[in-house]
């Protein structure tokens, strides 16, 4: 398959290029700064330089790809709308281009009223005072997803962390995991490339976690 990677250049992002390219799929890597790719160990990626703010930057790399993957990331806690610009702009690109899947990173922490009471005291009095904006921003995201006509998946992870993947990640579909934990980016990139164009994630909400 042709596969576009959104965000490339970010830690989880790096990785699913690399799994990507180790599986025999084309990639595109596209990165605002496309020189601080790293080198990949399974081969070198087509690279396209591009940004979520300027949406027109994405039809060109995005046209005539099977499955797009956006990695994007927001450092520090203040306000943002790359995860609400990026969804408007992958949304119309992916429609143009004819992609027939879009997956995309959010937050296992959006949805705490299911939670376990215990994790859902923790999850209000720490995890969504620190990333209240970003959550803001990620729950716009889903609703663009959820409001356009083409077949996306949301992989909600929990704190991520470096290390292995996990032999036996914790899956759930369109509920929270009973204890969401930690998952390593291994783990959420390995479950993206082994799903990539998988219909039965098509317009769910995919929780992940070690």
């Amino acid at each position: 398959m042709k596969i576009a990677v959104v965000g490339a250049t970010g830690r989880t992002g790096r990785l699913v290029v690399d799994l990507a390219l180790a599986a025999g799929h084309t990639v595109t890597a596209i990165a605002r700064t496309p020189a601080r790719l790293p080198r990949f160990t399974h081969g070198t990626p087509h690279t396209a330089q591009a940004d979520v703010h300027r949406p027109g930057s994405l039809l060109e790399p995005l046209n005539g790809q099977d499955v797009v993957v956006a990695t994007l990331g927001s450092t520090g806690r203040q306000a943002t709308t790359v995860f609400s610009d990026g969804a408007l702009a992958l949304t119309a690109a992916v429609r143009s281009g004819g992609a027939r899947h879009l997956v995309t990173m959010g937050s296992a922490g959006l949805e705490t009223g299911r939670l376990p009471f215990a994790q859902r005291v923790v999850t209000k009095l720490v995890v969504d005072r620190l990333y209240r904006e970003i959550h803001r921003d990620l729950a716009r995201m889903e609703s663009v997803l959820a409001a356009s006509d083409i077949g996306w998946t949301v992989v909600r992870v929990p704190m991520l962390k470096d290390g292995p993947p996990s032999a036996n990640p914790s899956v759930s579909y369109d509920r929270p995991l009973p204890r969401a934990g930690t998952a390593t980016r291994a783990t959420i990139a390995r479950w993206i490339t082994d799903h990539l164009g998988d219909p039965d994630t098509y317009r769910r909400l995919v929780h992940l976690a070690d």
